[in-house]
């Protein structure tokens, strides 16, 4: 039986370390389910805010005869979940300023310990922001596509201070991607088109020119790294 066929969630995937994942906001708990039937995961906690994406999860760890391996919790982020064993949490699908939400909820989050595995669907800017600003480290980025979307997903750890690289419009917009890879190149081709745009729109509107004009000051700076041979900084 084939689980997982989307690429964001199998990247997702290929970053989980430890022995017990919690998916928060779970769906149909496809992942979780990849984890443990793959032998990636012993054990993993598949949670949502709603009833109905849990119950979606139970016909599939049902069906594959997971029930004994994973626990299925309703949750609002992880206010009820029980993080006793878990290694990695990954929170995958949502806005970035949802996900910075979650985190900043969790004051076990700021005790150290965990992996967490980051997948922003919108607004990553912010949470890279948040992350740096509250002691978390971006280890690692990575990149894919599919459909018309390209997305980037963080490897991040709680480290109590700040990391070592800047909190300059190179993290904020293409992240900690290595610019040398194809995916990670295409990912801040994407970012860099969307930054554009937004400076474009803010010009050519009313009483934002100036924010239109350092937008656009960011954006060609950016343009211009891109045009180097890029690498993980």
């Amino acid at each position: 039986m084939n689980i997982l066929n989307d690429k964001r969630l199998l990247l997702c995937a290929q970053l989980v370390k430890g022995k017990k994942a919690a998916d928060i906001g779970t769906d149909h708990g496809y992942l979780p389910a990849f984890l443990v039937s793959e032998g990636i995961c012993e054990s993993a906690v598949a949670a949502d805010i709603n009833e109905l994406p849990l119950e979606s999860a139970k016909k599939t760890v049902t069906s594959l005869g997971l029930s004994d391996k994973i626990s299925l919790v309703l949750s609002d982020g992880l206010k009820n979940v029980d993080l006793s064993g878990v290694t990695d949490i990954i929170i995958a699908g949502m806005g970035g300023e949802l996900i910075a939400r979650i985190i900043d909820d969790c004051k076990a989050l700021k005790g150290g310990g965990y992996h967490l595995i980051l997948q922003p669907m919108t607004r990553p800017s912010e949470l890279r922001e948040y992350l740096y600003s509250n002691g978390f480290e971006v280890r690692e980025e990575r990149c894919t596509h599919e459909g018309r979307f390209d997305y980037s997903v963080m490897s991040v750890y709680y480290i109590g201070g700040k990391p070592e690289y800047e909190n300059d419009s190179r993290y904020k917009i293409f992240g900690r991607i290595d610019l040398a890879d194809k995916s990670g190149r295409a990912y801040a081709e994407d970012r860099l088109k969307k930054l554009t745009a937004a400076a474009n729109g803010m010009l050519m509107g009313s009483g934002s020119r100036e924010q239109g004009e350092e937008l656009m000051k960011t954006a060609r700076e950016l343009a211009d790294l891109l045009k180097q041979r890029g690498g993980k900084k």
